[in-house]
């Protein structure tokens, strides 16, 4: 943890009473301190056990990581991928770009520190995380435009497993869809939107979101009301449902019609 702290932190290192503040918030001033020096104590010890450099400079009144270990921070790297391609509208992107967004998303590990929940954390992992989702929606886009339905699936499902209600990201993977003339996809893509925003929030899609769906499906006038978009969503699935079931029927029958 100690580390990490350091390493997200500023060039000039970190004073030590704020971090062991930081780090050690449940514990009295002078227990947090003595907590933070045997921390820094333990993790010198064990880098240079295996670098014979040690990894933290400790001043008296600031710590910083040495430059002698060369450290690779992936969130920094991370950042200093994606940042320059957001001046870039993602229709746009030349192939520079879409390799450094590609690096980038391929950096990302999982939510910053994840086993740590302290406030120190926490505003490095809310823009780091909404860069990733930038980044991931910036490459659907750019997928969606040249058709590539792979690359459209591949980073539509990254960025719905971090905010599977957000209907932009919906509506721009069923432009792709509809772009690549599969009408089956669109369909099937706003309908796992609109069934996850009434399981959850108990809404209807946004008006934006059925109009865009309108539009895509062919012979379905942009007025549709709402109501009689989901009842045909509902009566759909309920549809393949009675499919499956009466698959699931016939074999059971089959099977003991066999054992008779």
């Amino acid at each position: 943890m100690v580390a990490a702290y350091l390493a997200l932190g500023p060039a000039e290192g970190r004073n030590r009473e704020v971090a062991a503040t930081q780090l050690f918030a449940d514990s009295p001033v002078g227990v947090g301190r003595r907590r933070l020096s045997t921390a820094v104590w333990r993790l010198r010890t064990e880098v240079r056990a295996v670098t014979g450099h040690d990894l933290v400079e400790a001043g008296t009144e600031r710590l910083t990581l040495s430059p002698q270990v060369g450290l690779t921070i992936d969130s920094v790297e991370f950042e200093a991928l994606v940042r320059p391609v957001l001046d870039t509208r993602a229709e746009s992107l030349d192939d520079d770009a879409v390799a450094r967004l590609e690096r980038a998303v391929s950096l990302h590990r999982g939510l910053l520190v994840e086993s740590c929940h302290d406030e120190w954390v926490l505003g490095d992992r809310t823009r780091l995380e909404n860069l990733y989702l930038t980044a991931l929606d910036y490459l659907l886009i750019h997928y969606g435009a040249r058709g590539e339905l792979g690359a459209v699936g591949k980073y539509g499902e990254l960025a719905l497993a971090i905010e599977p209600l957000r209907e932009d990201l919906h509506r721009h993977l069923m432009a792709a869809y509809g772009a690549a003339g599969r009408e089956d996809l669109v369909e099937r893509q706003f309908e796992r939107c609109r069934r996850l925003l009434v399981e959850e929030l108990g809404a209807d899609p946004m008006p934006e979101t059925v109009a865009l769906y309108a539009r895509l499906r062919r012979g379905r006038a942009p007025s549709t009301d709402l109501t009689v978009l989901a009842l045909v969503g509902d009566l759909e699935a309920a549809r393949r449902d009675l499919g499956r079931l009466s698959l699931v029927i016939d074999r059971a029958l089959d099977h003991l019609g066999h054992l008779t």
